[in-house]
């Protein structure tokens, strides 16, 4: 830091530069700063040393910034370095050049059963049954999210045995523990299961919209057998999320990069439900948070990410969407005395593609009634006047301030942002008006009074002949009302509500009934669901799903409270909740359905089965639509997409001894039969009951059908006697004598001549009343078989599976494999002291060893 001394003239001369800069700024209207906008001003002044989320420009030096000490690097997209760091160091290196942007948004973030299951078919598929062929309960499937936390004493969060089913709970609101802490985050409070099963874990859901969101996807029922989710045997992670804490986003981004990392190490797909939203913002998933989510599905399969659509569907027409041209055109924001910035100000959220930015804008002031005169305007601007700072102005009135603003535009990805904050208002006498002209469009957002922003002139607007500019009035609509970030990305489930029962008998015993305006059909759209497009003009919500009057479990603090019954069901375990937020989780849990079943299904296959597959209604209209998408949910129709069919070709009955084969029909699915073995074939070698499990195309999971194989009786095999040239065996009856595998005809008795010499191989077979033909050991009148030699040989192990290891007291000069009718299946040579032999089929065989001109064989099985 410098410090100057300056005597009492030089103080006395800079104040007069200074107040006369201040009167040309006052006289010219306007002023220019390369600073930042007013509301990290304000968190730098109030408090400039908390470690907080940002996000770099990638246009930084990674190496440099990792490089130092005062800031945590987390992740790295192609746009953006996620860091934490406090506003006093981010402040001192964009002042110093280390940083060229950074990324502050003004977060204003909201926390966004039984009947349900019955709407959405998802009965069938816990039960394993319209065409399914095994039940799916989000088995080996991790459930995270984030919310208010999770009751995790609560019966239909814990399994049979009384154990806790949440896995991590990571409180994002508790200070930093050099032991707790998850890394490389940097902030809040990790709990593991172990902590919550002894009892001290402190964080709790205090809200309990947390634990019913988490009821919809994954309660197990257990409270009273009935209010299960969609997914009861899902693997549960809790994020508690910090409303109040800057750049908001950033951290539910780093939630869902957390949730994944545990799935990985556990080794098993994750689906996480986001029913919280900001309704600020670009909407359009470019955004920092939404880019670093895309990023992170699209790093592997088995990475699903759902979300709330928003509640804002009764807001008002707060959105406007502005074509520029030639002539100039305008918007009219109201002040709002109850404004949570501000008394009687106006914010208004402008965003646009940097492609079409060819627009200049201004800002004026008009009569609220009467004449709608203008009786105050600024210059006109390029849109993207300043980019990276903030611009200061004033509306005058022959002297008299208007009010004082102030327009913070910066470069955020592909988009050009204006966010525009008029403090000091005189009064509410007066519209203050967005003007633009040029070419291109825009869209804005004011809020709406309903979350103490503004509103903008819907109605009462004053004819041509009353005020003429009218006609070029951008006038607002209710579209484009969900919330922004991670639900306007193409590759995350966004969620609109539909109502989910008629009623229900609350713990006074009274009924429930909503009532106008909340009052809608059951699977009707609520008017609160938050419509679409995304400002890039994608269908939003995706898909739509039983949200309002839910019942789902509630906190036990919650449940305990008389004061409470009237939203408690009459069981005394659930309560009442609805909203996008109860929808979200509904599909969500859908989506664990559906990973448990196809683990290497990615978020694109999962939605492309989701909307092919979705059913409509008088309802829903034509889709997709902005209201409703692409129509309602179907769980079990979804499910089914996935299913292929996979079959066992096998001999019912065979011979022991037969090469007889269990085979899969040609496909190029994994195979696990329930023997465990995994290839497409396996020999049959006894009575045995066969089945398999198939993986396809993103390891969706087929069952074969079940085939029982019988091994039919065979008696011992004969043993050939030489003396000379006459071969005999036992007199057994229906023998068949054989000379180099061909039967020699009439040879049916107990003794066979032979002419000597002979090179000839030949055996013997009796055939068993199940009509099983067992052969002898081959014999060869040119081979000496000395069965007491055999055990000169040593083979092991024996069975073997693909290597035979042998221990021999001379040089083995030649071994071939013989099947059991003395067929050469494989001939080696140059044996050292073992053989593989993979590529020889499953079976029983006989080694012919030759070493220093004597032969020996020994029979071996491979499996």
């Amino acid at each position: 830091m410098v410090y100057l001394a300056l005597n009492l003239i030089q103080i006395v001369k800079i104040t007069k530069i200074l107040l006369t800069l201040h009167l040309i700024l006052i006289f010219c209207d306007f002023s220019h700063a390369q600073s930042s906008s007013f509301r990290f001003q304000e968190l730098l002044q109030q408090h400039p040393k908390a470690f907080l989320p940002f996000a770099i420009s990638n246009t930084n030096n990674l190496k440099q910034l990792l490089g130092i000490k005062e800031i945590n690097v987390k992740q790295a997209t192609k746009d953006w370095i996620f860091v934490q760091a406090t506003p006093e160091w981010i402040n001192f290196a964009q002042e110093n050049k280390l940083i060229e942007t950074f990324y502050h948004e003004f977060s204003n973030p909201k926390a966004l059963n039984d009947s349900t299951r019955l709407k959405h078919f998802v009965n069938q598929v816990q039960l394993g049954q319209g065409g399914l062929q095994v039940p799916f309960t989000g088995k080996d499937v991790l459930y995270g999210f984030v919310d208010t936390g999770i009751d995790f004493n609560h019966p239909d969060f814990k399994d049979s045995n009384g154990n806790s089913r949440c896995l991590y709970y990571w409180d994002q609101s508790l200070p930093y523990d050099a032991l707790r802490t998850p890394q490389p985050y940097g902030y809040g409070q990790l709990w593991t299961n172990s902590d919550i099963q002894q009892g001290i874990c402190t964080s709790m859901d205090n809200s309990g919209h947390g634990s019913t969101v988490a009821g919809a996807s994954v309660a197990n029922g257990l409270a009273n057998g009935k209010n299960k989710g969609m997914a009861p045997d899902a693997k549960i992670i809790a994020i508690q999320t910090d409303f109040s804490v800057t750049n908001w986003t950033l951290t539910v981004a780093d939630a869902c990069d957390f949730i994944f990392k545990k799935a990985d190490e556990l080794g098993i797909p994750a689906v996480v439900n986001l029913s919280v939203g900001d309704y600020l913002g670009s909407h359009d998933g470019n955004d920092p948070a939404a880019l670093l989510m895309d990023s992170l599905i699209d790093a592997k399969p088995g990475r699903i990410i759902v979300c709330a659509a928003g509640n804002a569907g009764t807001w008002g027409k707060y959105h406007v969407h502005g074509d520029v041209d030639a002539d100039t055109s305008f918007v009219w924001l109201i002040p709002n005395p109850a404004s949570q910035l501000a008394v009687n100000s106006v914010y208004f959220d402008v965003w646009t593609d940097t492609s079409l930015a060819q627009w200049e804008y201004a800002f004026g002031a008009n009569l609220s009634s009467g004449t709608f005169e203008e009786r105050s305007t600024t210059i006109f601007r390029n849109a993207s006047f300043a980019a990276g700072g903030t611009t200061k102005d004033t509306l005058w009135n022959n002297g008299n301030k208007l009010a004082a603003i102030e327009i913070t535009t910066s470069i955020i990805g592909p988009n050009l942002h204006l966010e525009i904050f008029l403090s000091s208002v005189d009064s509410s006498s007066y519209l203050y008006s967005f003007k633009t002209k040029g070419a291109g469009a825009y869209d804005g957002w004011s809020g709406s009074s309903a979350i103490q922003l503004n509103d903008m002139m819907t109605s009462g607007l004053p004819s041509p002949s009353q005020y003429p500019p009218i006609i070029h009035y951008h006038l607002p609509d209710s579209l484009q009302t969900i919330v922004s970030s991670w639900a306007c990305s193409p590759k995350v489930v966004t969620v609109g509500n539909i109502r989910n029962r008629y009623s229900h008998i609350n713990k006074n015993g009274d009924v429930y009934l909503p009532v106008p305006p909340n009052y809608t059909g059951m699977g009707q759209l609520t008017p609160a669901s938050s419509k679409g497009p995304t400002k890039n003009g994608i269908i939003k919500p995706d898909i739509v799903a039983c949200g309002d009057v839910s019942l789902s479990a509630g906190p036990l603090w919650f449940l305990a409270n008389s004061a409470n019954n009237t939203a408690i069901d009459i069981d005394g375990f659930h309560v009442r909740n609805g909203g996008t937020s109860m929808a979200s989780p509904v599909v969500a849990g859908i989506a664990a359905l559906y990973l448990e079943k196809c683990s290497q299904g990615t978020y694109q296959t999962f939605q492309n089965a989701m909307k092919t597959t979705a059913f409509t209604d008088m309802y829903t209209g034509v889709v997709p639509n902005n209201a409703y998408g692409y129509g309602k949910i179907h769980a079990l129709n979804l499910m089914l997409q996935s299913n292929y069919t996979s079959t066992i070709t096998a001999p019912s009955t065979f011979c022991p001894g037969d090469s007889a084969f269990a085979i899969v029909a040609a496909n190029p699915y994994t195979i696990i039969w329930n023997t465990g073995d995994t290839t497409h074939s396996i020999p049959l070698i006894s009575t045995d009951t066969l089945s398999y499990k198939a993986f396809g195309v993103n390891k969706c999971i087929s069952y074969s059908d079940t085939l029982i194989v019988t091994a039919l009786s065979a008696p011992p095999a004969p043993v050939i006697y030489v003396n000379g040239s006459l071969l005999s065996t036992d007199p057994y009856p229906q023998l068949q004598w054989y000379e180099n595998n061909v039967a020699i005809p009439g040879a049916n008795g107990s003794t066979y001549s032979i002419v000597l010499p002979s090179t000839s191989i030949f055996t013997v077979s009796r055939i068993s009343i199940d009509g099983c033909e067992v052969f002898s050991l081959p014999y060869s009148p040119s081979l000496e078989l000395n069965q007491n030699n055999i055990q000169a040989i040593h083979v092991f192990p024996n069975p073997t599976n693909n290597v035979l290891n042998i221990d021999a007291p001379t040089e083995i000069q030649e071994l071939a494999i013989l099947d059991l009718q003395g067929r050469v299946v494989q001939t080696y040579f140059n044996i050292q002291d073992k053989v593989d032999i993979s590529s020889v089929s499953n079976g029983t065989y006989y080694l012919k060893i030759k070493t220093e001109n004597k032969y020996f064989h020994i029979k071996i099985v491979k499996n």
